[in-house]
Formats: C-alpha cells, sequence, structure tokens
C-alpha cells in the first residue's frame, strides 16, 4: 500500500512538473509577426528616420510585389518578374542630407538570402548612396546573379576600400552621374563602411555634389523567370553620424 502511494506521489510530481513546464512555455516569445505588409508598388513602412520602401519602379512589363515588414531590420519580398530591365528595387533607406566635411560616419551590416537561381533570374543585393538632387548615385554591390552586370566604361580595377577589394568599378552617365563598385567576391552577410566609398569617390573626383544625402540597401530585382520568389533581408544594422551632432542608427 505504501508503495503504490509513493509511485503515486512520484506521478503526481511529474504531472505538476510537465503542467509548469507548459505554462511557461505557454509565455514564451511567439513567432514574429508582421508589423506591415503591402502588395502596393509604392508601399512604406517608416520608423524614425528610416523607410522601407517596396519601390516597384520600373515603368516595363513589371509584375507583382509584396513587401513584408518583420521590424525595421528585417523584411522580404515575393516578387513575379520577367524580362529585361530593373523592375524593383525594394530597401531600407535613411537621409543624412549632410556636407561630405561634416559626416563622421556611416556604416551598415547586412544578412541577405536570395530565392534559388534559375535560368533567366536576373538580381542583385546593393546599396545605393545618392548626392543631394540625385546627381550621383554610388552602387555598392554586395550579392548578384548571373552577374553583376557593370554598366557605362570600367575605369578601375581592383581598388581596395573600407578593408573590401573591388574588382571593378564602373561610371555611366544615364542623366546622372553613376558609379558601381562590384566586389571581388560575393557576400551574402558583411559590414561595409559607406562614408569610406563616399570619401573615396569624392577624392577622386568622381562626384559631381559630394553630399551624403541618402543610403539605401535592397535588392534590384530584373527577372524571377515569371514566378514568385522570395528575397530576405534578413539582418540589418546601419548608422550615421555627424560632427554637427547629427546621426541615427537601427
Amino acid at each position: 500500500m505504501k508503495s503504490f502511494n509513493f509511485k503515486t506521489a512520484v506521478l503526481a510530481r511529474m504531472t505538476l512538473v510537465v503542467l509548469v513546464i507548459a505554462g511557461l512555455l505557454s509565455f514564451a516569445t511567439p513567432a514574429q509577426a508582421a508589423v506591415y505588409t503591402s502588395c502596393d508598388r509604392w508601399g512604406t513602412y517608416t520608423e524614425g528616420d528610416w523607410t522601407i520602401y517596396n519601390n516597384v519602379w520600373g515603368n516595363k512589363r513589371q509584375g507583382t510585389q509584396c513587401l513584408t515588414v518583420n521590424s525595421i531590420n528585417s523584411w522580404y519580398v515575393d516578387s513575379t518578374q520577367s524580362r529585361g530591365g530593373v523592375k524593383s528595387y525594394p530597401n531600407t533607406s535613411v537621409s543624412p542630407g549632410t556636407p561630405l566635411a561634416q559626416m563622421q560616419s556611416a556604416t551598415f551590416t547586412y544578412n541577405t538570402t536570395s530565392a534559388p537561381f534559375t535560368s533567366g533570374d536576373w538580381w542583385n543585393w546593393t546599396s545605393d548612396i545618392w548626392s543631394t538632387g540625385g546627381q550621383d548615385e554610388v552602387m555598392i554591390f554586395t550579392s548578384w546573379q548571373p552577374s553583376a552586370g557593370g554598366w557605362g566604361t570600367k575605369i578601375m580595377t581592383d581598388v581596395t576600400i573600407g578593408g573590401i577589394l573591388y574588382a571593378e568599378v564602373w561610371q555611366a552617365a544615364p542623366g546622372w552621374n553613376v558609379l558601381q563598385l562590384i566586389p571581388a567576391q560575393q557576400s551574402n552577410s558583411g559590414t561595409v563602411d559607406a562614408l569610406a566609398v563616399w570619401k573615396w569617390a569624392a577624392a577622386e573626383g568622381l562626384l559631381v555634389n559630394t553630399t551624403f544625402d541618402t543610403m539605401q540597401f535592397g535588392i534590384e530585382i530584373t527577372s524571377t523567370s515569371g514566378v514568385q520568389k522570395r528575397y530576405s533581408l534578413n539582418d540589418y544594422h546601419a548608422s550615421w553620424s555627424s560632427t554637427s551632432g547629427g546621426g541615427s542608427s537601427i
């Protein structure tokens, strides 16, 4: 009889432990819910100084694209595009609007995931830095398929800036000044010293206007072979600061 009571007590205590654990798990943080979704081509989500854009800007044959924002540091798009010409550039953006002489820092860290590549796809993850009035656009590529697609004139090779070796630097003038920096190696994650790139371009006399106006990071999508594919900015942290006390970070 005593043996039976002992086993019953043990079983009761085990049941209590299971119930307590279940109760604690019920308070665990649930899977992250989206804070914003939009299939509008100009859909935007803003927190403080930072904005995430769906940005389906291509005027020719653009398909559908839906933006899902998990947080200001993380988003993804489900995009269906085909044929040539850039269709969209979903991105995270901030606008320091600060003269180069007053810029103290501007950096970003990224982690991206892209849909498996199939023939007919064309995309590239890149940072865009703009000067005031859109006079200059400096593109810093991080990964791409099937090729980085430098266009215009190749003006330099094997240039190291901010610890990154850029195998090619291209320049084009489609109505504004465009520089494209293509690294020697692709990377789905890393850190880029954006201000170092901007200072380098200014020192080389490659900018029309040196004001550090806007810093963006996202993916240019040209084609997904006509089927829906997902491209994710899993984690993005960026910051900028100026000698005049301005600055912002995420």
